[in-house]
């Protein structure tokens, strides 16, 4: 090796070696886990990634978390940062359901054959589920198994016995700032790419070394079981079934009072709650080289069917859109990742996610452990971004101040003299005695007798000063050094305190004598640490009262207020609420079935996933409509049939079955909007509705029975006629006349060349383009009571408060415009909503905003998630320059329980210690007495005779 090798080789060395102690901009950082995953990612491009072995493009195991669970999902707690792996989930089941379904359905005879879904199915389904989550997911595919793919759209070559070797539509978003179809080079989100994965050089995705194997790419994590991908179980009584009843009608308003299909389907498994295994199971986090180019996480369903199969849905997400938890958790905790520990909180604070964040640092925020509180010049807790950016300097203040003088725990009647406080340590002299006393209650109050007392000896000393001179100079000189040392202690105290809102309010004040009137009695250490650090401080670059409150997520601003008013009439509402039931509820006069509309507000974020599941099928209906025509024959392939009854009821049934927390699902046609394939002719009104009757309480692990029913929505009467439901009326009168609005999809789609996809090739229809409704678009109705009046079993109702999502879809006029086709809808209960009882804006309408009854003077209202719809889910924390006095170990803020119970009681002058739930100044680790607080300790009752502490 020559010298210029070597020089190389060792420079090479030494910055490895760098590289690697290297821990962020400032030396604190130390290095994590977070910092191993990010070299691996950017050590991959688009360029390397075919040269990289298999490991190189997928990350650890263990690296995503909170990965949610079938079983466990309606137990669990929501939190905002899982709602993207949640519909990551739903999405994989939905499809799995539906093509399990419609695949034994349709393939029971020959004449079944021509009606199972074409290849234009697949591909705007596979495009539907993309565009309608911008941000959720960004891809999604259905894999089928070898020669288990009977292609109707070849109708002149294939016939029924004979099948495709390979087939797996796959969609993906396409970054289209340089695509040919985007004129004015502004990159959406709208432009999707849909391939036959089966076609093409390395076609055989099936092939172990595949890099989009499941079995091989997808690695679940070990703590979930998954027997059942492929499918390898003959027994059909191994397979999980369920069952299912249709009742069909036979004209508008006449509904059969027998199911007129009775049938039973495998599909994926439902574990119960006992249950170890899942039916979905989520990636290891891979680059996905040659297409997206991006790192994934993919969740896998399976799609079950009467043989044997290999055959998966899949939904794919941007790896970095993924919130994850930053926070310390224990090894054997189920939240435990790689990612565990890497948030940089301090020793007295403790870690909190925050959501929103992706994957990056700063996604969570450090509350004060109980016992502290914050530093006067932070309000609210420590938020990760800015500790991220911390310099060494800084960094050493996003610490919490021990609380002193803490008392003991509230009780019925006021405070228990039962156990032990933090008390600060006595004091050996004995004239400080009297001082302590006075410390003791340092609030707002103390403070105002001590400026009041101090103005007092002001003003006597002038008094006395003008009447009568004083024979003997030594008393003079003695009376005002001790007017130096009242309002030297004045001073001292406000400026540990950051000032009361009392003392500030005063209108005379004594002249403050600075400290350095006194060189020989210096402030102690601590305290004048303390000062340093305030002067010190480095001020944030804010420019803006808007980036203030961007800032920091806790400012309040002049929104703390509280309504008693309001606090009534939201406790009426819960009366009539809690009042209404399946059986009470036929006798209720039609009002009091309705809640106000403001009770639902929130309801678009809490319950997103389930909106966006009804948004994916307005969204395929609207492409699949504008673009289908049955007539049309490219080359010797069918494009598809018209839509038939039984892939609509297919549809309704999938999105009731993979989501918890939908109790049904409806496809709503508008008048001679739906064309029945069979009859050859349009149908005046067709609604098919699936409702969720099963019980999800069993836990047979070898057969587990679910049963749904769905009915044609046309056979209702006229009194509950859909085309009548506001829902329907609102948005046809919205969109019947005007389409303006509607978000522009383009879609390219790949075919293959010939039946064994040797290559692929554009479709002659390429692009594909059409219009659908954004999420902005859709329809909340108002909560209410969906109530089975005449007791008729006959009838099917949820008999509960719900609320109704609707969203529209559009088809092709005969004057080729587009025009309005009808709606598709999701019903989710009203109890699985959170209310938020905190002030907020004036133009929210937020029925229950202004209802929290913290004390906001020394307080502000941090709402509670997931306490579901029930009042009191609420915290009272202290607010800037505040603290909590109480000498609890597990929390630093007043329980919502509590503080609205002893304001009932107030009320109703009952014994209560509502005044109490308050945060008291916080000064207490900072009051160290000084010579100057001595001196008027002991000088003021000398100098006024009877004045007292």
């Amino acid at each position: 090796m020559g010298r210029g090798s070597l020089a190389i080789a060792v420079s090479a060395a030494c910055l490895l070696i760098g590289y690697s102690i290297a821990i962020g901009p400032y030396d604190w950082m130390h290095r994590d886990n977070f910092d191993l995953i990010m070299e691996k990612m950017i050590s991959v491009d688009e360029k390397n990634c075919k040269e990289m072995s298999i490991d190189s493009l997928r990350l650890p195991v263990n690296t995503l978390g909170q990965v949610p669970k079938f079983n466990v999902l309606p137990q669990i707690v929501v939190f905002p940062n899982r709602t993207k792996l949640i519909h990551l989930h739903n999405m994989a089941l939905n499809r799995g359901y539906f093509f399990s379904y419609i695949l034994q359905r349709l393939n029971e005879s020959e004449f079944d054959f021509p009606l199972l879904p074409g290849f234009m199915y697949y591909y705007l389904s596979s495009a539907a589920t993309v565009t309608s989550a911008p941000g959720l997911l960004n891809g999604s595919s259905i894999l089928f198994d070898t020669h288990c793919q009977y292609a109707n759209w070849f109708p002149t070559i294939l016939n029924f016995n004979q099948t495709l070797p390979l087939f797996g539509p796959k969609a993906w978003r396409l970054d289209d700032y340089q695509d040919n179809v985007n004129w004015l080079r502004e990159p959406t989100n709208n432009t999707i790419i849909v391939e036959d994965l089966g076609a093409g050089p390395n076609h055989n995705y099936t092939a172990r070394w595949h890099r989009l194997n499941p079995l091989f790419l997808y690695d679940p994590d070990p703590r979930i079981k998954i027997d059942f991908i492929p499918d390898l179980r003959t027994d059909n009584q191994a397979k999980h079934q369920y069952d299912y009843n249709i009742y069909n009608s036979s004209s508008p308003g006449v509904m059969g009072k027998t199911p007129n299909v009775t049938r039973r389907f495998f599909g994926p498994p439902s574990p119960g709650i006992q249950e170890n295994y899942q039916p979905v199971y989520f990636s290891r986090p891979y680059f996905d080289c040659g297409r997206t180019n991006m790192w994934l996480v993919s969740s896998v369903g399976p799609v079950i069917d009467f043989m044997r199969r290999y055959t998966v849905s899949t939904s794919d997400i941007d790896f970095r859109r993924i919130d994850f938890d930053p926070c310390k958790r224990g090894v054997e905790s189920p939240d435990h990742t790689y990612l565990s520990g890497v948030a940089r909180c301090g020793s007295t604070t403790t870690c909190e996610p925050l959501p929103g964040y992706g994957f990056q640092r700063g996604g969570y925020m450090c509350h004060c452990l109980p016992g502290f509180r914050y530093p006067y010049w932070q309000n609210g807790p420590f938020l990760g971004r800015n500790i991220e950016q911390a310099s060494d300097e800084e960094a050493k203040r996003f610490e919490c101040i021990p609380v002193r003088w803490r008392i003991h725990r509230l009780t019925q009647s006021g405070i228990s003299n039962s156990g032990t406080g933090n008390r600060r340590r006595k004091r050996s002299a004995d004239d400080v005695k009297l001082l302590v006393q006075l410390m003791r209650l340092y609030n707002a109050s103390s403070m105002t007798e001590l400026r009041v007392r101090a103005e007092e000896h002001d003003r006597q000393d002038q008094q006395a000063a003008a009447q009568a001179k004083l024979q003997r100079t030594g008393v003079r000189r003695f009376v005002q050094l001790a007017k130096s040392a009242v309002s030297a202690a004045v001073s001292y105290l406000k400026n540990a305190t950051g000032g009361s809102s009392a003392a500030r309010n005063s209108t005379a004040s004594p002249s403050i004598v600075s400290t350095k009137l006194l060189p020989r009695h210096p402030l102690p250490e601590a305290t004048q640490r303390l000062l340093d650090e305030r002067k010190s401080r480095v001020k944030r670059n804010i420019e803006t009262i808007a980036d203030y409150g961007e800032q920091n997520i806790y400012y309040l601003g002049r929104l703390s207020s509280f309504s008693s008013d309001r606090y009534n009439a939201v406790k009426a509402l819960m009366r009539q609420y809690v009042s209404i039931t399946p059986e009470n509820c036929g006798a209720q006069p039609p009002d009091r079935l309705v809640l106000p509309g403001e009770v639902g507000f929130g309801a678009d974020k809490q319950f997103e996933v389930q909106a966006r599941t009804a948004l994916r099928l307005a969204h395929f209906l609207s492409a699949f409509q504008q673009n289908v025509n049955p007539d049309e024959i490219y080359g010797g392939v069918h494009g598809d049939k018209y839509l038939n009854e039984h892939q609509i009821y297919g549809e309704v049934f999938s999105n009731i079955m993979a989501d918890h927390w939908i109790l049904s699902s409806g496809v709503y046609y508008d008048r001679d909007a739906f064309f029945n394939p069979k009859l050859r002719n349009k149908v005046e009104y067709f609604g098919p509705t699936a409702y969720k009757l099963g019980s999800e309480q069993r836990t047979d692990q070898k057969q587990r029975e679910l049963s749904f029913v769905a009915e044609d929505a046309a056979g209702w009467e006229a009194a509950r006629a859909y085309y009548e439901r506001d829902w329907f009326k609102l948005l046809k009168e919205r969109w019947a006349s005007n389409t303006y609005g509607l978000e522009k999809f383009v879609t390219k789609p790949f075919v293959r060349f010939d039946l064994n996809g040797t290559s692929s090739k554009p479709f002659q229809r390429f692009p594909i383009y059409y219009r659908a409704p954004r999420y902005e678009d859709i329809y909340w109705s108002k909560p209410y009571f969906d109530c089975n009046k005449d007791k008729d079993p006959n009838k099917r109702h949820l008999n509960a408060w719900v609320i109704t999502v609707a969203v529209p879809f559009f088809g092709i006029s005969p004057y080729k415009s587009l025009e309005f086709s009808g709606v598709v809808t999701v019903t989710v209960p009203l109890s699985k909503m959170d209310i938020n009882m905190c002030p907020s804006n004036f133009y929210e309408a937020n029925y229950f905003k202004n209802t929290a009854p913290c004390h906001y003077e020394t307080t502000y209202c941090v709402p509670i998630i997931n306490n579901r719809f029930a009042l009191d889910s609420y915290k009272c924390e202290c607010r800037q320059g505040y603290e909590y006095p109480f000498n609890d170990v597990s929390i630093w803020f007043h329980a919502g329980g509590m503080v609205s119970q002893n304001y009932e009681k107030m009320v109703n002058n009952e014994q209560n210690y509502y005044r109490m739930l308050t945060c008291r100044e916080g000064s207490a680790s900072s009051l160290l007495p000084t010579l100057a607080a001595v001196a008027l300790a002991l000088v003021s009752p000398w100098l006024t005779g009877q004045l007292t502490f």
